[in-house]
């Protein structure tokens, strides 16, 4: 096991290239111990750049990535929809790895800057209720992994690390994770640091970082410092979508590379625009939107948050905070 000297070595990038690629490809779910994990988080923590932490409770909605499936860009949609519920969003996220679209693909299809002014958050939050932050621009050393990271293909500690590096320290959070073994790890971080008042912590038995409709889904559900299991299955849920929906194509039966930054781009702006509401997408996109309006208590139940969120999106609440979105982005880039 790496000693926190030596991950503050890797993290400085100290190590050949030869020799950082040995160290990352090592650092895979099964050999992540909890006392690495913790040391790996604080040395990273030490290379934050300052910047402004609203005063309002937010949440994040993001995955750990690393599914080696196919998928959509479902929690960066679903952002949108908490942001047009009501709910201040701080959603962290990179680029794409060992997939082929990463949350920042998807912004730069829509025209969104990868860089803001990190001073002004709280400005940027209170005129359109959701702030994008740039995982390598808050923390300029995860910058130099980005082609190593693409090297490799697979994922490793980082995906794990990334989630938890959220500057603002979010107090609810929707959090999916590609590997069962670091589920209950991840959940225990958040539960030390004492600043996740409401979350779910969720990875999906088809290996999906994310609530699926397709089959079971083990939910870590953190409130009051205190952590209770769920599994949560189709039938839980399945009254909200048609008839047929369960049968409908999954995400992970799609052909390998799938879906491409263009391609998401399509998809994304049929479901704000209210002209999809029968594909797989808009139902992924719907269940996890209604877990985070559960979170953020702005509904009583599950089945209400998806109905709310169908709801949303129908009324172009969702599209109206993208526009909006956009233009704050653009006048606070940097």
């Amino acid at each position: 096991m790496l000693s926190r000297d030596q991950l503050r070595q890797l993290i400085h990038l100290e190590y050949s290239e030869a020799e950082t690629l040995d160290l990352l490809g090592q650092l895979t779910p099964d050999h992540i111990t909890p006392a690495l994990f913790s040391d790996a988080l604080a040395c990273l923590q030490e290379t934050a750049l300052p910047l402004a932490v609203p005063s309002v409770p937010v949440m994040d909605c993001c995955g750990t990535g690393g599914s080696g499936l196919p998928h959509f860009n479902t929690s960066t949609t679903v952002a949108f929809i908490l942001a047009a519920a009501g709910i201040p969003v701080v959603k962290f996220g990179n680029r794409g790895f060992s997939s082929a679209s990463g949350s920042f693909d998807l912004l730069a299809q829509l025209g969104f800057s990868e860089r803001m002014d990190l001073h002004r958050i709280p400005e940027v939050l209170a005129q359109c209720g959701l702030v994008f932050l740039f995982a390598p621009q808050c923390y300029p050393q995860l910058a130099g992994f980005n082609q190593l990271r693409r090297t490799l293909k697979t994922r490793t500690l980082f995906n794990f690390l990334g989630p938890l590096l959220n500057p603002v320290k979010p107090a609810y959070r929707l959090l999916g994770v590609s590997h069962p073994g670091m589920q209950q790890r991840m959940a225990d971080y958040l539960i030390s640091t004492g600043t996740c008042e409401r979350g779910w912590i969720v990875n999906a038995e088809s290996g999906l970082d994310e609530l699926d409709i397709h089959g079971n889904t083990q939910v870590l559900q953190l409130e009051q410092n205190r952590v209770s299991e769920i599994t949560l299955s189709p039938s839980d849920f399945s009254a909200n979508f048609s008839s047929d929906a369960l049968s409908k194509n999954s995400h992970h039966e799609l052909p390998p590379n799938a879906h491409r930054p263009t391609e998401n781009l399509k998809i994304f702006m049929r479901l704000l625009q209210g002209d999809d509401d029968q594909s797989p997408y808009y139902d992924m996109v719907c269940l996890n939107a209604g877990a985070g309006l559960l979170i953020a208590q702005k509904t009583p139940t599950l089945k209400e948050g998806i109905q709310e969120a169908k709801q949303i999106l129908k009324s172009g609440k969702a599209l109206h905070t993208l526009e909006q979105c956009r233009r704050v982005n653009e006048q606070f880039a940097c």
